[in-house]
């Protein structure tokens, strides 16, 4: 009997169409047509988050609209801090995302309304932990801007050109078709689940250190280096041993990754301003060094781990930041999903064993 090839991960598979991102191997990223870049050079992050959900640019009502429903839904119900408070304090900050996401009582009747709700609450809930695990009392940001109110919340200033940086990053986490938690989120919307379990398998997946939880560990081998050669010494024995790198490599972008392009670029600037000029250095010799040695690209997450962390973000927050971002593509992907239903449910190629009698 001939079988088709097994495709591990599901690489090369088309399972789906999809109207609201494309990627390709030459280092593009669309957002409904629209090249990712420009959009974070060009837009808010409402704007941007509008356009993923509802497939167009919004006019200044409907901005308006959507702004102000972000707003009014970021506030954390109090029995959501009560429970958090009973929380061991090393609790790990996507756990407790993942954990809260799937408590939270919602008041939103249609499935946009919901999906949208949770991800406006999302960063306080990151904030509220971050400081309640720190013995601190929660902030209360006023800001009129997802990013600015962000941005605060996480570090507690309001530097203006530090929230722009953030929201650049934020619109360039926001999507990225069917990667791996965005595909765990249709599948569980695939079954006509609810959006808030939804919402919960796809934090469960973007934790892994394959997908999301990458950017927490790239800063524990970037910052004890002192130099250049160092950086590159460091490249070298990691490739000699046949290890992982965290911070390049991705399943789709083989030249380069746009995102961590239009990130690097932006890090020059940010370094300059804040007298890191060395950190920028070394982590450009490990780029080179690894495109030299393997032909393999940084990814966003290299240098989006850099930039937050001389914007004075904790890198336990790294991965929740990322979710925070990616919960609106995951909304417009749970609308698209059962838009257009039919249960995800693949075939196996069973290899075990034949013939067995008790």
């Amino acid at each position: 009997m001939e079988y088709e090839e097994v495709k591990k991960g599901l690489a090369g598979v088309i399972v789906d169409n999809t109207a609201i991102a494309s990627t390709d191997s030459n280092g593009t990223l669309i957002y409904r047509g629209y090249a990712a870049e420009e959009l974070a050079e060009k837009s808010t992050f409402e704007e941007v988050a509008y356009l993923v959900v509802y497939g167009h640019l919004p006019n200044k009502k409907e901005l308006l609209k959507f702004s102000n429903l972000l707003n009014r839904n970021s506030r954390v119900p109090q029995n959501i801090n009560k429970i958090m408070k009973l929380l061991p304090r090393n609790t790990p900050a996507i756990d407790v995302l993942r954990s809260m996401v799937s408590l939270m009582p919602l008041n939103g009747d249609e499935n946009d309304g919901k999906l949208l709700e949770i991800a406006a609450k999302i960063p306080r809930i990151i904030s509220d932990w971050h400081r309640l695990s720190k013995g601190s009392a929660p902030l209360r940001g006023t800001a009129e801007t997802y990013a600015e109110r962000f941005y605060y919340l996480l570090t507690g200033n309001k530097s203006k050109s530090d929230a722009r940086l953030l929201e650049e990053l934020l619109i360039l986490y926001m999507e990225h078709e069917f990667n791996a938690s965005t595909f765990t989120l249709r599948v569980a919307a695939s079954t006509l689940t609810d959006p808030q379990a939804a919402m919960t398998a796809a934090l469960a997946a973007i934790k892994g250190p394959l997908h999301g939880g990458a950017n927490a560990e790239i800063l524990d081998y970037l910052l004890p280096m002192k130099s250049t050669p160092e950086a590159r010494k460091y490249v070298d024995g990691k490739l000699r041993k046949k290890e992982k790198i965290m911070g390049f490599g991705h399943r789709i972008y083989k030249n380069k990754d746009p995102r961590a392009q239009y990130l690097k670029e932006r890090l020059r600037g940010l370094a300059a301003a804040k007298g890191a000029e060395k950190l920028y250095n070394i982590a450009v010799a490990i780029e080179d060094e690894m495109w030299k040695m393997k032909n393999i690209p940084a990814n966003m997450d290299f240098y989006a781990a850099i930039c937050m962390y001389l914007m004075k973000i904790d890198s336990s927050l790294n991965t929740p930041i990322f979710a925070a971002s990616r919960s609106f593509g995951w909304t417009a992907h749970y609308l698209e999903q059962v838009s257009n239903n039919k249960l995800i449910r693949p075939s196996s190629r069973y290899i075990g064993m034949l013939g067995m009698h008790l």
